[in-house]
């Protein structure tokens, strides 16, 4: 993602200011992130770069874990950093794709949660970011695989309808890797469809997957409007670890 006129970058862009009201499994799994990574270094890290750091989960959980390390929160959405800055002042932020780390140094930890598939290539990503760590360094990352957000899908499916969600990797993406991996299943609850949908662009993560058919309005708003409550929507969250010395 970068900060040109990327659809997927300018809706996370519009999102700033509501996305920390609309992501409670996003900031649970920012958590179980930083737990995990926690758990898997050998050494208190030093240097830290969180990818795809938005409003700054991971960096919040991050600075409580390792108050003393250096922390570099990289995204492409200008305005996500700027919230994430007025919560954590002393935090360098960087806008840029991630994607592309060709003049960064190397990190002892590089953490990244919900962001990978929103890539194009989820597992050349992994492999660039992996030459980005430090001797004995960890890359810990959460994203959701397929199996996620399958009852939005079956919701509207069942009408004859495109849920255009974006594609999620299948579990078994990173394979031949070295990855240790890890699966976790997250919920959240809301009063309707609607109101699930309602978030979802909130959330700034409402751009349709490539060639997603487009619904009628009309047709939509009937739906959403029949829809009974409560709607509970699914997360399965992969949680890979890689280490610097791991072969590809």
């Amino acid at each position: 993602m970068t900060s040109d006129p990327n659809p997927i970058v300018a809706a996370f862009d519009a999102a700033a200011e509501t996305y920390d009201l609309v992501t409670p499994v996003q900031r649970e799994v920012a958590r179980a992130l930083v737990f995990r990574a926690a758990a898997a270094i050998e050494t208190t890290p030093l240097n830290i770069l969180d990818l795809g750091a938005g409003a700054g989960h991971v960096t919040g959980f991050a600075l409580a874990q390792w108050p003393d390390a250096k922390i570099a929160a990289l995204d492409a959405a200008p305005a996500m950093l700027r919230k994430l800055r007025a919560k954590y002042p002393n935090v360098a932020t960087l806008t840029r794709d991630a994607r592309d780390l060709r003049d960064l140094p190397s990190y002892d930890l590089i953490l990244s949660s919900m962001m990978l598939h929103w890539l194009d290539d989820p597992r050349a990503a992994l492999m660039a970011w992996r030459q980005h760590l430090a001797r004995n360094g960890k890359l810990c990352v959460a994203t959701p695989v397929a199996g996620s957000l399958s009852a939005w899908r079956q919701f509207l499916n069942a009408s004859g309808m495109d849920d255009a969600i974006w594609d999620f990797p299948p579990e078994n993406f990173a394979a031949g890797l070295g990855a240790r991996l890890e699966f976790s299943d997250f919920s959240a609850d809301y009063p309707d469809a609607g109101a699930f949908l309602r978030g979802l662009k909130q959330a700034g993560a409402r751009t349709p997957r490539p060639g997603a058919r487009p619904n009628r309005a009309g047709a939509l708003r009937r739906l959403l409007a029949a829809s009974p409550g409560p709607f509970r929507i699914g997360f399965r969250i992969a949680f890979l670890t890689l280490s610097a010395d791991q072969p590809e």
